[in-house]
């Protein structure tokens, strides 16, 4: 579950976030005797419009980590991308702020085994900041691909990435009304009959809030975040309009600050809390180039508040 930690001078105590609800005083941890109090669950965030946050890597990590984000997820599907990659990690130098997770785009209408390659190289990159490996599965131009092909895709990238010690995980995409880009795994449970029939030990279901709510999911988050507990890894929240189900084309309602929109984004958190899951949360930023400036400071501020709801701990007094 997202948990907080409970110190006394000698005991460290780690208490499930419902058991937090009936506790009306708390002492929070400090992490790793540093003296900073920890919230109960890091923040990451897509790497879109970090220009405004830093002219370089360096700088832009060294934004995050003062707003308060614990790591970021990044597209490597451009094989550019990755020397961003080394650049960013390069810059990290310590254990409070982690590179999650790369995605790739796998076009099954173009040539697969340059996917497989760079995938590959993708994956020994990865490895450096034992991050994951997201994978988006799409075809373009209206081409129509068998079941088993995606298969036996997926079953050679899972052993391939496990043999580097990276997990691989299946990014759910909506495609939207476009016939000539169809992304072929579109919900979380879209993904259950791949995975059960693989049957890796090293390939994982991410659930984000966004392409849930495209797939009409919202108001059942509880339900998917539980038919795939054992596989769910780096689930994304953003802030949405709850007709974000009816947006036909383009994220303008789907992906907002967390700070907008009519939906409870909440609901995510809780979905997580009731399967226990204990990892960090993603903060979807695709398209808010033109947002506010501060978006990233106001939705990092809305997540505290939102674990601060649900586990009666103030997480706002504990950057």
């Amino acid at each position: 579950m997202l948990r907080t930690i409970v110190t006394s001078s000698t005991v460290k105590k780690i208490l499930p976030l419902a058991l937090l609800f009936s506790l009306l005083t708390i002492s929070c941890s400090r992490d790793g005797g540093s003296g900073q109090a920890a919230c109960p669950t890091p923040l990451g965030v897509f790497h879109f419009d970090f220009a405004r946050l830093g002219a370089d890597e360096a700088s832009q990590i060294s934004e995050l980590k003062s707003i308060g984000y614990g790591g970021l997820v990044m597209n490597l599907t451009n094989p550019s991308e990755l020397e961003t990659l080394e650049q960013y990690q390069s810059s990290i130098n310590d254990d409070s702020f982690k590179v999650y997770a790369g995605y790739i785009v796998v076009d099954f209408s173009k040539d697969l085994a340059a996917y497989d390659a760079h995938i590959d190289e993708v994956t020994k990159a990865l490895k450096k900041s034992d991050a994951k490996l997201w994978v988006i599965l799409c075809v373009t131009g209206g081409g129509t691909i068998e079941h088993e092909e995606v298969v036996d895709f997926l079953r050679s990238a899972a052993e391939r990435t496990k043999a580097e010690g990276v997990e691989l995980v299946i990014y759910p995409h909506w495609s939207g009304s476009n016939p000539l880009n169809v992304c072929l795994i579109e919900s979380a449970e879209d993904a259950i009959p791949y995975v059960e029939e693989i049957g890796s030990d090293n390939l994982f279901i991410s659930l984000h809030l966004s392409h849930e709510i495209r797939a009409g999911n919202a108001d059942r988050l509880d339900e998917v975040a539980a038919k795939i507990k054992p596989w769910l890894r780096l689930p994304s929240i953003n802030g949405s309009d709850a007709d974000a189900v009816n947006e036909g084309e383009g994220w303008d309602r789907g992906i907002q600050p967390l700070t907008m929109g009519d939906y409870d984004s909440s609901k995510l958190l809780k979905a997580l809390n009731s399967v226990g899951y204990e990892g960090p949360v993603i903060l979807h930023t695709y398209g808010l180039e033109d947002a506010a400036a501060d978006h990233h400071h106001t939705s990092y501020t809305r997540f505290q508040e939102m674990l601060s709801e649900q586990s009666g701990i103030d997480c706002s007094t504990l950057e």
